[in-house]
């Protein structure tokens, strides 16, 4: 019998018994509630980051079409103003 038959076993045995059905209850209330924050605290998480890059993509927007600009050379726009502007 390998490892996870003697975990099933002792899975069942603990809850035959009202103290392992008490254990094994607060055990996995535990189990849940920490699944819980973690899931809270990595949404969190992620939703801030999630707006730093926005707000990095909007910056390198924002010199792209500045360097666009100053690329612009007597009324005739270069290579990279135009490719600027097509990407917007």
């Amino acid at each position: 019998m390998g490892p996870w038959g003697i975990a099933a076993i002792a899975l069942i045995g603990a809850t035959t018994t009202d103290g392992g059905r008490k254990f094994l209850r607060t055990a996995a209330k535990n189990i849940i509630k920490a699944g819980l924050i973690v899931k809270d605290k990595s949404s969190t998480v992620l939703g801030e980051l999630k707006e730093q890059v926005a707000d990095v993509v909007a910056e390198v927007k924002a010199e792209a079409s500045e360097e666009a600009a100053e690329t612009t050379h007597n009324g005739k726009k270069t290579k990279a103003a135009a490719a600027v502007k097509e990407e917007a």
